[in-house]
């Protein structure tokens, strides 16, 4: 009887348009199965138009702002790469978030050095979601960008090491080629634990075992430092 019920609440959505999918994909108060079904919909070549007014106007609600940006990335033409450019330069902090998650989404490498600008934004939420970004798209050419922002004096405070710092290292390590390795073992030498944390353990996804056993955290270091410059 619940899925006759269901059936017949949902049955306006059946033949909803783009403004309305994203409406609900947008909301959280609605099942995750008929959201992600909206979404899929409106990822679609034929949307780009749409999305992009929609996400444009400032009139529309943040969250379905949010979602007609994302719903630019599983897109892979070339009218949607034009339209994550123009939010990627928004004033809005939260257009820039969601076009890098929409990047990564596209998973397009050309975009790599656009994300990688992003890693000085001016919002400490936007260099975090342009570190994920870079993660995803998976470009060895983008680990120094990472390493610079690493030993970026504003990604401190007062001294010490921001949350943000652990993320860049993380994306070296989802990188995940042999390349990252050199990078990853020079984060070892960090101030911040929770960056050493992150360095060793993309380390050890790397070389598909660990130096923890029988070694001190000095050694463990010293034994990765010896691995990654083999």
């Amino acid at each position: 009887m619940w899925l006759v019920i269901l059936a017949a609440a949902l049955a306006p959505w059946a033949v909803a348009g783009v403004p309305e999918d994203v409406a609900i994909a947008a909301d959280t108060n609605l099942p995750t199965e008929l959201r992600q079904a909206a979404f899929d919909r409106v990822a679609t070549p034929g949307s780009v138009g749409t999305l992009s007014k929609m996400a444009d106007d400032a009139a529309t609600p943040k969250p379905e702002r949010w979602i007609a940006i994302r719903a630019l990335g599983p897109i892979g033409d070339d009218e949607a790469r034009v339209a994550l450019l123009h939010f990627l330069a928004a004033k809005d902090a939260s257009a820039r978030m969601a076009a890098l998650g929409a990047i990564g989404d596209r998973k397009d490498a050309t975009l790599s050095g656009y994300a990688a600008a992003r890693l000085t934004d001016p919002a400490l939420l936007v260099r975090a979601a342009a570190a994920e970004a870079l993660g995803k798209l998976g470009d060895p050419s983008t680990l120094g960008d990472l390493e610079r922002a690493l030993q970026d004096p504003t990604n401190s405070y007062r001294g010490s090491s921001l949350w943000f710092r652990r993320h860049l290292v993380e994306s070296m390590a989802a990188i995940g080629t042999d390349a990252a390795a050199p990078y990853l073992a020079r984060a070892l030498d960090d101030a911040d634990p929770e960056v050493v944390t992150a360095a060793v353990a993309g380390l050890e996804k790397a070389a598909g075992f660990s130096y923890k056993e029988g070694r001190t955290a000095d050694q463990e270091r010293t034994a990765w430092k010896r691995w990654a410059g083999r």
